[in-house]
Order: structure tokens, then C-alpha cells, then sequence
């Protein structure tokens, strides 16, 4: 038995390199770009280019997997990643770096995916909580610990070699494992229209959470190097954001909980469009002082990083607790992928045409969006909800649902559209019918 754990605890040494160095690369090509003079729509462009890749990992990593295999399948991506990432130090061409961009977003979420199937198999139904648990807070400590990697002022060759440095080091606990590879995931397919019919808060949610998580992530730093922020205060910013992070998961949970996910997306969207708007009423004020900056990263780190979450708890909590949401949470997952596609270039875009206050003023709207829409929907009563599990986006792969506890206890019946439509319909006419509460005198 001990030997089967260290195996599966050695599963997350690989995922520790993996988002180290993904923290790294994800967070310091803005910087890089921006020190070339690369305008702010090309940079977005190219960061874009890293979901593209994304997008075709979905596609098509399964059928590598499925031809050769977990193991000779994770040496593949990761040797791949390791030489986009080096062929980077080899040439400036803005061409090449968007190709190499292309396999670099391909190569990451294909090495996800193998990882997070080997934990889906690995985990028994009764620890999928603490292993999904665990998983986050393996996210957390090592996306900041690359994010920290920035404030040693690297140069763009060692930036490069220190991330396929680390990719490499992710292959290691994996082609060595003893342990059987896991079964590849069913491919399941589910209708986005039909989603938002049955869910339209969760997946406008996962939605505008990609474009606002991953706008945050990629072009924060090419934002503050603009600002006349150092590399290393550009790093402080960033860890303060994921720190801040990390801390309100619990709280938000319960708020959640008590409160409805509904009312938690609204004040979560509230306070991240209040702290963009602060930011930029200070830049008005002519305040250019550091910590100007750093009290938006204090109400990012509050507001946006449990959106996606919130937004899988509201689409759980419209369907019957008996029956299975992988399919939901994967479409959530390709929904807040798009977002994250999109969000690099609307977001370089506006900071091109608006200036300086594009940055802030991006976040102010589309936070600002999604807290309307909120406040329109209907709310779940509390006897319907679901509970809250954080499920971490920015670092999820397409097999991360099946991790999801909520699928594990009394679920015996696989999604179907049109009785989980017929279920959140009644949802919607009981809280119609409801009574007014009588006043008391």
C-alpha cells in the first residue's frame, strides 16, 4: 500500500514542474515581448497563440495517447515543449515565435491531460476530494514559486531554459513510474446552446472567468513594465494576486454555500470591476506611487480567482444531484478556453486604441458584465444546491471533471439534456410561485 501511494504522491512532483514552468513562460513572455518593442496587439496575438495550441490539444493529443500510449505519449509532448521552448533563444522572427507558441500551448495541455487521467484512475471515488484538494494546492504553491522565478532578473535565454529545464523534470517521475497507465477518458460531447438553455449564469461565467483570469496572466506584466515597474516588482504583483487567491478559496466557498453562487459571482465580478475602476480613478488623480497598483492586485486576487469555480458549483446545482456533470464541466472548461483565447488580443487591442487606462478599464467592463447578468438570473434555493468544489482552471485539463467529487456520491445516472432542462426549469417556477414573506410589525 505504501508503495501504490509514493507512486501516486510522485504523479504530483510532475505536476509541480509542470505548472512551475508554465508559471514561468506564461507570466514572462509578455515581459519579453514588451522589451523587444513589440506593440500591445502583437503581444496579445502571440499569447493568444498559446490557447490555439490549447484548443488543438483537445482535438487531437487523445489520438497520440491512444497510438502509442500515456508514457511514450507524455516523452513525446514534453520533449516538444522542451524544444519550442529553446527554439525560442534561436531566432526573434515574431513568425516563428507564434508557431512555437502554437506546440508550446499544445504540449502543456497534452502533458495535463496524461497527468490528471493517471490521477482520475489512481484516486478511489472516496479520496477524488482530497486528491482534487491537493491538486489545487500543488497549483498554487508552484505556479507561484515560477511566478517567483521572474524576480532573479533572468535573461530571455535562461527564461527559456529554465522552463524546458523544468518540463523535463516533470517527465521524470512519469516514465518512470512502475504503476499501469490509466484507460484514455471517453470523449464526451454536449451541445453549448443547449448548456445555456439549462445553465446560462455557469457558462457565461466560465466564459468571461477565461477572459478575465487569462487576460490577467498574460499581459499583466507587458501592462506594469509600461508603468516603469521592474521585472521584480512585477513578480511581487503577481504573487500578490495568487496569494490573495489561495486565502479566499475557503471564504468564498461558504459564502457561496449560504448565500447562492448566483450572489457569490455577483460580488466576486463586483469587486474585481471596483478594484480595476479604483486603479484607474488613481491613475486619473495623477497618483503614480506603486502601491497604486498593488491594491488592484489585492482586489483581482479577491474577485477573480474563484470565478470559474462558481460558475461548475451554479451549472451543478441546475442539475440533478443523481445525475453526472463530467460532460457539463468539460464543456465549461472548452467555454472558459475560448475565453482565454479571445482575451489576449481584445485585451491588447484596448490597451493599444485607450492608452494607459486600457488595462484597468478591460477588467472594469467585463467584470462589470458578468455582475449584470448575475444579478438578473434566478436564484437556486438552498435545499437545491449542490456543494461548492474549487476547480482550478487556469490549470485544468480536460480530465480534471472526472477528479470532481460531486460525481462520486449517489450519482448513477449519466447527463441527459433534456431531463436536466426539465429540473432547472422547475427551479425557475418554484422560485416564480414562491410567496412573498409576510411583514412583520
Amino acid at each position: 500500500m505504501a508503495e501504490q501511494s509514493n507512486k501516486f504522491y510522485s504523479l504530483f512532483f510532475s505536476v509541480f514542474f509542470l505548472f512551475a514552468g508554465f508559471g514561468l513562460f506564461l507570466n514572462s513572455a509578455g515581459v519579453e515581448l514588451a522589451q523587444m518593442g513589440v506593440n500591445n496587439t502583437a503581444i496579445g496575438i502571440l499569447n493568444a497563440a498559446f490557447f490555439v495550441g490549447a484548443t488543438l490539444s483537445a482535438v487531437v493529443a487523445h489520438r497520440v495517447v491512444s497510438g502509442v500510449g500515456h508514457i511514450r505519449g507524455f516523452s513525446v509532448f514534453g520533449a516538444l515543449f522542451a524544444i519550442s521552448a529553446l527554439g525560442h533563444t534561436m531566432t526573434d522572427n515574431l513568425w516563428v515565435w507564434g508557431v512555437l507558441r502554437v506546440l508550446l500551448g499544445f504540449c502543456y495541455y497534452s502533458l495535463l491531460m496524461i497527468v490528471e487521467s493517471w490521477l482520475v484512475e489512481r484516486s478511489a471515488a472516496v479520496a477524488r476530494a482530497k486528491t482534487l484538494a491537493l491538486y489545487n494546492v500543488v497549483y498554487y504553491i508552484s505556479f507561484t514559486a515560477g511566478i517567483g522565478l521572474l524576480s532573479l532578473k533572468l535573461s530571455s535565454h535562461d527564461i527559456f531554459t529554465m522552463a524546458a529545464i523544468m518540463v523535463m523534470m516533470a517527465m521524470l517521475p512519469v516514465t518512470m513510474t512502475g504503476s499501469k497507465a490509466p484507460e484514455q477518458p471517453p470523449h464526451q460531447r454536449i451541445s453549448l446552446p443547449r448548456l445555456f438553455a439549462i445553465a446560462p449564469l455557469a457558462l457565461v461565467g466560465s466564459f468571461v472567468a477565461g477572459l478575465l483570469m487569462n487576460g490577467f496572466f498574460t499581459m499583466t506584466s507587458v501592462f506594469l513594465l509600461q508603468q516603469q515597474f521592474n521585472v521584480r516588482q512585477i513578480s511581487f504583483y503577481l504573487m500578490i494576486a495568487m496569494a490573495l487567491g489561495f486565502v479566499v478559496q475557503l471564504p468564498v466557498a461558504r459564502f457561496s454555500d449560504r448565500f447562492g453562487r448566483r450572489t457569490a459571482i455577483g460580488v466576486c465580478s463586483m469587486i474585481s470591476a471596483v478594484g480595476a475602476a479604483t486603479g484607474i480613478g488613481l491613475m486619473l488623480a495623477g497618483i503614480q506611487a506603486m502601491w497604486v497598483h498593488y491594491v488592484t492586485a489585492v482586489f483581482f486576487g479577491i474577485g477573480l480567482f474563484t470565478l470559474y469555480a462558481l460558475s461548475v458549483a451554479r451549472a451543478n446545482d441546475q442539475i440533478p444531484h443523481e445525475m453526472s456533470t463530467v460532460e457539463v464541466s468539460r464543456s465549461l472548461l472548452f467555454s472558459y478556453g475560448m475565453g482565454s483565447l479571445l482575451a489576449p488580443v481584445i485585451l491588447g487591442l484596448t490597451m493599444d486604441q485607450t492608452g494607459r487606462y486600457g488595462f484597468y478599464g478591460y477588467f472594469t467592463v467585463f467584470a462589470s458584465i458578468l455582475a449584470v447578468f448575475a444579478w438578473r438570473q434566478q436564484a437556486v434555493p438552498e435545499d437545491r444546491r449542490n456543494v461548492y468544489v474549487n476547480m482550478p482552471a487556469t490549470a485544468a485539463g480536460p480530465a480534471v471533471a472526472d477528479l470532481d467529487p460531486r460525481n462520486d456520491c449517489g450519482v448513477n445516472k449519466p447527463f441527459d439534456e433534456e431531463e436536466a432542462q426539465a429540473y432547472a426549469n422547475q427551479i425557475v417556477q418554484e422560485e416564480e410561485i414562491k410567496p412573498e414573506p409576510e411583514p412583520t410589525v
